[in-house]
């Protein structure tokens, strides 16, 4: 009984057992499918993409040789296309980046090696591991650089010892070698305890003072505007830094000395490069590749392991030449050939004449812009692939709102790559280009010269305007009024498709930073078409009855008229019936604004009507609208791209910032209470204007948000002489509060109606009348 009851209960908890083994097994998340081969081949274009971006921004090569670097894309793309393995891969990666002729950017798979597979490097070999970084045999210091600068990482008090024991050394020495060789790259500590030893070791073994060499580098202060359109003060430089210089202190002469360096020696061509030219050095290269070939360098990873190291600066030696030009190469590492050669150079003081280099002409390109190819009205797939490339790249590094984007910006490339590859003709091509644009959610997005994609989309259009107004999609305006329509009618379908579906489509392709923006864009196309086509529309009136309406397509939207019949005819500067100052800012020119305070001066509130663009009167106004002095008005900064601060990392985020002040002011100062009507027509500096009136006044703003995008735009150019805008300057207001995608909010929030409209009223400008008089009689 006993043992039946002993079986039952083992049978039991078996049961439980296998049933908590099942729940777990189920339990466990599945298993992250193998990437497809067409998955495989986009992420291997999306990572050739960031690298020719990163070594057309950042290598000094393209900033003044000639090289065709998009040829080399072009040429490169079928090639990763067509790869069947990561070799392919990385074969394909490298034969871009020979055009370049720099050993020092490569392609690598990166493997784990075996302990057996481990390169043995002569310093290994010649220097037991009990042996002391510092050591003299035969007279000749030996100073293993590297190992010393691993001590020192571990406990820095041990810098001075190591210091002292040159010195002591120095007095009976007959020469110096410097190992700076090492088997693999330092990490980040230890390459800053090398430069701090080798400093202060090379000042107590020299006696007289050296020049270094100096690297040269690029820097982007913003993106540099590819049209004659666009701000102006963007800029791209090649710059050469001031070279730094070592004070020797030594009381004796100086023993010749020679230098050890290999492919894993820490960065110092540019101590290498004084040395050298001081005749002071013999510098010995163990093996074929020098370390960054003389300049920094960065990485970034591709799949499958495979790593692109750039260079980001090259080597100014202190006679002109360029990169760093060891004395000596010995190829391989048996039987100690490189130490042996090193001991044979300070023996025979090798280092005994200046090394005579040539200094290469230098013909700087700064300046030149990226080819438009407006040849190509319908790029190959190749070029369209630019298109994507170049687009992306200037937006990971250059947009100042890229944190703004609403997903990763990672995420956009990869899906654009098989868009891009599947355009079927022109057409197809500019709508994907417009398309592209609208990720980076910039109202100062925008595609010009896209004529194609234009005319399909049509440039007529009936003679009404369309608005947004409470939701809905409402006739606003009717130039014609033998047109069978009406101020006020909601458009329900255009050509039996739901207005809401088309509002959908048109969104695709317009760039916005709110949605205010868009509606606004949206609805100045939601009716377009061809030339005297008819769109049929299904209406409801104000009176609630449904009709069927068609409308020709006949005025065109290049008809300078037609903006005019948006603009206020009421006057510019006026005092209105409630004895309070009204300025048009949108219609008032600059020569007038003193015109305008003479007008307004003795009235207790002046309403500036911002919604429209202004025309730079901001600057003068908002002076005389305080005693205040030295006032902030907003915060600017724009991305500041320095090659030799490159981590690795695909881009930096460094900017260049500074606070702007109101003006001086040149007139007398207006007193009086300060209203802004706004609305979704104020965009960039319209709502700059209303930055600097609240910086300066207790101003209220009255109407509804404005667009959201300020910032000075920029313009790049892609193939089939496409124009893209984008905004260039991250601008906030004076407290550093956020203006990009939320636009200036009112104090008051008014939003015209459909009854109002009907009525031909002017609701913002009513409300800001009955606050004005409302605040003023308290």
């Amino acid at each position: 009984m006993k043992t039946q009851r002993l079986l039952a209960l083992f049978l039991s908890c078996l049961v439980l057992f296998q049933a908590s083994q099942a729940q777990t097994q189920t339990s466990q998340p599945a298993a992250k499918p193998a990437p497809s081969g067409e998955e495989t081949r986009i992420a291997r274009l999306a990572g050739l993409a960031k690298v020719w971006g990163a070594v057309k921004f950042f290598h000094p090569y393209l900033a003044y040789r000639e090289i065709d670097w998009d040829k080399a894309l072009i040429e490169t793309l079928p090639r990763v296309n067509s790869a069947r393995s990561a070799e392919e891969y990385q074969a394909a990666v490298n034969q871009m980046l020979t055009v370049l002729n720099d050993k020092s950017t490569r392609a690598e798979i990166e493997r784990a090696e075996s302990e057996a597979e481990k390169k043995v490097y002569p310093q290994a070999q010649t220097a037991a591991a009990d042996e002391k970084p510092v050591r003299t045999e035969n007279g000749i210091v030996i100073i293993n650089a590297a190992k010393i600068a691993a001590a020192v990482g571990k406990d820095n008090s041990t810098l001075s010892g190591f210091v002292t024991s040159i010195n002591q050394a120095l007095p009976n020495a007959t020469g110096i070698v410097i190992d700076a060789r090492s088997q693999a790259e330092l990490a980040e500590l230890d390459l800053y305890y090398f430069g701090v030893f080798l400093r202060q070791a090379l000042t107590a073994i020299l006696d007289t003072r050296v020049v270094l060499g100096s690297a040269r580098y690029r820097m982007h202060n913003g993106y540099a505007t590819q049209t004659g359109s666009g701000a102006s003060f963007y800029s791209s430089s090649l710059l050469t830094s001031a070279p730094e210089v070592i004070q020797g202190q030594a009381k004796t002469k100086t023993p010749p000395i020679a230098v050890l360096i290999n492919e894993h020696s820490p960065s110092f061509a540019e101590t290498l490069s004084g040395l050298q030219h001081a005749v002071r050095a013999f510098v010995i290269q163990d093996g074929e590749r020098a370390p960054d070939s003389g300049g920094g360098s960065f990485k970034i990873k591709l799949p499958e392991n495979i790593t692109v190291r750039i260079r980001t600066s090259e080597l100014i030696n202190p006679d002109g030449s360029v990169d760093l030009q060891p004395d000596t190469v010995v190829a391989g590492n048996t039987d100690n050939a490189a130490f042996k050669t090193a001991l044979r150079a300070v023996t025979e003081n090798t280092a005994n004449k200046r090394p005579n280099r040539t200094v290469p002409p230098f013909t700087s390109q700064l300046g030149q812009k990226d080819k438009p190819y407006a040849e190509m009205e319908f790029p190959t797939v190749e070029y369209r692939l630019l298109a994507l490339f170049r687009f992306w790249n200037v937006i990971n590094y250059f947009f100042p709102y890229k944190k703004h984007i609403d997903e990763p910006w990672e995420n956009v490339l990869p899906r654009y790559i098989p868009k891009f590859e599947s355009n079927k003709d022109v057409v197809d091509y500019q709508m994907t280009v417009r398309e592209m644009v609208t990720e980076i959610r910039d109202s100062h997005g925008g595609t010009r010269n896209a004529n194609a994609s234009q005319d399909k989309m049509g440039r007529f259009q009936p003679a009404i305007f369309v608005g947004y107004l409470e939701d809905k999609s409402v006739v606003t305006k009717v130039l014609d009024d033998k047109l069978p329509i009406k101020v006020g009618d909601v458009i329900l379908t255009i050509d039996g498709e739901p207005v809401e579906k088309r509002r959908e489509h048109l969104a695709r392709y317009i760039a916005s930073s709110t949605p205010q923006w868009l509606m606004r864009l949206v609805h100045f196309r939601l009716l377009l078409g061809q030339k005297d086509t008819v769109v049929n529309l299904r209406v409801q009136g104000a009176d609630n009855q449904i009709r069927e309406v068609a409308l020709p397509r006949s005025q065109s939207i290049m008809d300078p008229k037609l903006a005019a019949v948006l603009q206020r005819t009421t006057p510019i500067i006026q005092v209105l019936p409630s004895g309070f100052g009204y300025v048009d800012l949108a219609r008032l020119p600059a020569g007038d604004v003193d015109k305008m305070f003479d007008t307004i001066k003795n009235t207790p509130a002046v309403i500036f009507d911002m919604r429209g663009y202004p025309n730079g009167t901001a600057w003068s106004i908002a002076p005389r609208l305080t005693e205040k002095k030295n006032v902030v008005a907003a915060q600017f900064s724009r991305p500041l791209l320095e090659a030799r601060n490159l981590s690795d990392s695909e881009y930096a985020e460094a900017s260049y910032s500074f606070a702007q002040r109101i003006p001086e002011r040149k007139g007398d100062v207006y007193h009086g209470k300060v209203v802004v009507l706004i609305n979704d027509d104020a965009i960039s500096q319209s709502e700059h204007t209303c930055l600097f009136f609240e910086s300066v006044t207790d101003v209220t703003f009255i109407g509804t948000p404005t667009a959201g995008a300020n910032g000075d735009i920029t313009f790049m150019v892609l193939p089939g002489n496409l124009q893209v805008s984008f905004s260039g300057h991250d601008v906030r207001h004076a407290d550093g509060r956020q203006l990009q995608r939320v636009g200036i909010q009112p104090t008051i929030k008014v939003a015209p109606t459909i009854r109002g409209t009907i009525e031909g009223r002017d609701e913002i400008l009513e409300q800001a009348v009955k606050y004005l008089g409302e605040t003023l009689n308290k």
